[in-house]
């Protein structure tokens, strides 16, 4: 199997991973009143990064990036039936309740935003020291089935980040469920 291209994800600087992935919530975080300044970004990732206290609007950050999570998997239970990992693992073409194309593509895109929201909220937040929806990093892995795509190597190193674990170690999953059990 040829190497992944995420894969370099899992060297790259920790601080500028956090904060493209702030970025990817910006919109979502203004909406809450939440708006920090590129410099206060990368404050709030290199903070996090260096494992060092974090600035005054992370714990609104961390609650409302939970909010989006708790959100989004509502959006999946209701419109679905199914939980995130569920999500994950079932192709569109498997989801009924469409008959023409539009509403296949509205439903494709309502699935795929709640799940990417869900992946890169749980890894922002193992990021920023919260493992409280680290089951969903868990499950962007096992879905992931060894590729390393994307959401993986970015959940990957959530993970192991929170749990103290050097994201290359060869046994990293063993050390990183050893430190945070699998829980949700």
């Amino acid at each position: 199997m040829p190497p992944s291209p995420a894969r370099p994800l899992l060297e790259a600087p920790l601080h500028e991973l956090i904060a493209l992935l702030y970025k990817q919530f910006n919109r979502l975080l203004a909406q809450a009143g939440i708006s920090l300044s590129t410099q206060e970004v990368a404050e709030l990732a290199a903070a996090a990064a260096e494992r060092r206290p974090l600035p005054p609007d992370a714990e609104r950050i961390r609650e409302r990036l939970a909010e989006l999570i708790r959100e989004s998997e509502q959006e999946l239970q209701t419109r679905f039936q199914m939980s995130f990992a569920q999500a994950l693992a079932t192709d569109m073409s498997a989801v009924s309740g469409w008959e023409t194309t539009a509403e296949f593509l509205e439903l494709a895109n309502h699935k795929s935003n709640a799940e990417l929201r869900i992946s890169a909220a749980s890894t922002l937040l193992l990021m920023l020291g919260d493992s409280r929806f680290a089951h969903h990093a868990y499950a962007v892995i096992e879905d992931d089935n060894g590729q390393m795509d994307v959401d993986a190597c970015l959940a990957r190193r959530g993970l192991c980040h929170c749990a103290q674990v050097p994201p290359l170690a060869e046994d990293w999953l063993a050390q990183v469920k050893t430190a945070l059990p699998p829980t949700g």
